[in-house]
């Protein structure tokens, strides 16, 4: 299981994948307990996610985020976690290193923080590929989400590439004239 805190993936822009950015209405406090979204990556890898914490409600504290295969009470299994501090009224953002995941299966975030937070969302399926759950027993809401993303793997930047390829050509240039000093070596101890 992939656990790291709230960093950037060093080198690479991640990508957002999937995202659901109405963010008008308290949807949940973090005091309600068991929260999660369900969502549908489309990339074959996730490597972290975020929420919009409700404007006005609390200030800044940690906000975990863990990805699941399904719900905890429904022999779920983690595949990631990660932490950050949260500040009301922004999105509250958490990378992990990247986990392959099949594309186009429900998977599930699943939300923990201060009592005083709020996540934000709206109550009109304004993201049809998944659903909130929330209080006891992670009940269904299926009309309703959560302001969510997530975010795939990013793709290596051209100059890593680049100096990857580098990197590679001096080796085996290397390794060939290495190559080359050992033939002539032995070819030099041979009798004549």
């Amino acid at each position: 299981m992939a656990m790291l805190a709230a960093a950037p993936l060093a080198g690479a822009t991640p990508l957002i994948d999937q995202e659901a950015n109405i963010h008008a209405l308290n949807m949940a406090n973090f005091s309600q307990g068991d929260l999660a979204q369900s969502f549908q990556q489309s990339a074959a890898t996730i490597a972290g996610a975020g929420i919009f914490l409700t404007p006005n409600r609390g200030s800044t504290d940690t906000v975990t985020i863990s990805l699941w295969n399904n719900l905890p009470n429904a022999a779920g299994t983690m595949l990631a976690q990660a932490s950050v501090a949260g500040t009301a009224g922004q999105w509250a953002d958490v990378f992990w290193s990247p986990v392959a995941i099949a594309a186009n299966t429900t998977y599930y975030l699943v939300f923990g923080g201060n009592s005083t937070l709020s996540i934000a969302g709206d109550i009109n399926n304004g993201y049809g590929l998944g659903q909130v759950y929330a209080n006891t027993g992670y009940q269904s809401y299926a009309n309703f989400d959560y302001a969510f993303r997530t975010f795939a793997a990013p793709v290596p930047e051209p100059t890593t590439v680049y100096l990857l390829l580098a990197g590679l050509g001096v080796l085996l240039l290397a390794r060939r004239q290495h190559a080359g000093k050992s033939l002539r070596v032995k070819a030099a101890s041979q009798p004549a």
